[in-house]
């Protein structure tokens, strides 16, 4: 099988304004949730905010370098923290989490008192999300299997972007989404030695989008050795790429577009 590569464009390196704070909270309906931005914010400029739907049996302390690559572009980042025991029995409060951080955040439902405590720009919601960045859901591995139970769930009317990352295979059985707001993405390294490329491109196929491949970048190479299961493990090829390296890549690419 021949993959297409498809070359990043060289950019300058983003320029880290301020240190990375993060928030944490526990909020109704969508429980432990933390924000990571950049200070200080400008009220001026509308920041786009990104949903990270994390790996399996991992929280959003797992990501520094994932986070600190985002966060550098200007985004701010709503990383979900996963009650792991009840996603893996599929209870539907949990495995709808990320849905529910996208309507909340369109609809500005986010606590506003809380995201002024922790100096957060203010979600955009109606005629001013018509010119805001777009909303995106940037979900890795196991994160993105457990949102197909949600594609085909009714568009507000604002577009919505879905980028899956290192995902082969999604949770049976699922549909595409219907909406035409919702756009969904494929990322995957060329590294990666445990996604599926037969199940990748079939995944490319039912979306009618392309795989865009990251050079160099393999599964686990943003996240610490220790975490992991061995077996998966074993499966990935190695890189020369530091997890700086990788995450600046998957940054760049999940802001780019197409």
């Amino acid at each position: 099988m021949t993959m297409r590569h498809d070359r990043l464009p060289r950019m300058a390196r983003p320029v880290r304004r301020g240190a990375l704070r993060h928030l944490r909270l526990r909020l109704p309906g969508l429980g432990r949730v933390r924000v990571s931005q950049r200070l200080p914010v400008s009220r001026r400029t509308a920041r786009p905010w990104i949903i990270f739907s994390p790996g399996a049996l991992t929280g959003p302390a797992d990501y520094p370098e994932l986070l600190d690559a985002l966060t550098a572009r200007g985004t701010v980042v709503l990383t979900l923290d996963y009650r792991w025991p009840a996603l893996f029995r599929n209870e539907p409060a949990e495995t709808s989490r990320a849905w529910r951080a996208a309507q909340r955040l369109r609809r500005r439902q986010l606590p506003a008192r809380g995201l002024a405590s922790g100096r957060l720009p203010a979600t955009s919601a109606g005629g001013a999300a018509r010119s805001a960045p777009p909303l995106r859901i940037l979900a890795y591995s196991l994160g993105g299997w457990v949102l197909s139970a949600g594609f085909q769930r009714r568009a507000d009317g604002q577009p919505l972007e879905i980028v899956l990352l290192g995902a082969s295979s999604l949770h049976e059985p699922w549909r595409p989404p219907t909406s035409r707001q919702v756009r969904i993405r494929l990322l995957a390294g060329t590294e990666d030695g445990v996604v599926d490329p037969a199940g990748l491109q079939q995944l490319a196929d039912a979306f009618h989008t392309r795989i865009e491949w990251l050079p160099g970048v393999n599964h686990f190479g943003i996240l610490d050795e220790r975490i992991g299961s061995p077996d998966f493990r074993a499966r990935d090829r190695a890189t020369e790429l530091s997890a700086r390296q990788c995450a600046e890549r998957i940054a760049r690419q999940v802001l780019r577009g197409r």
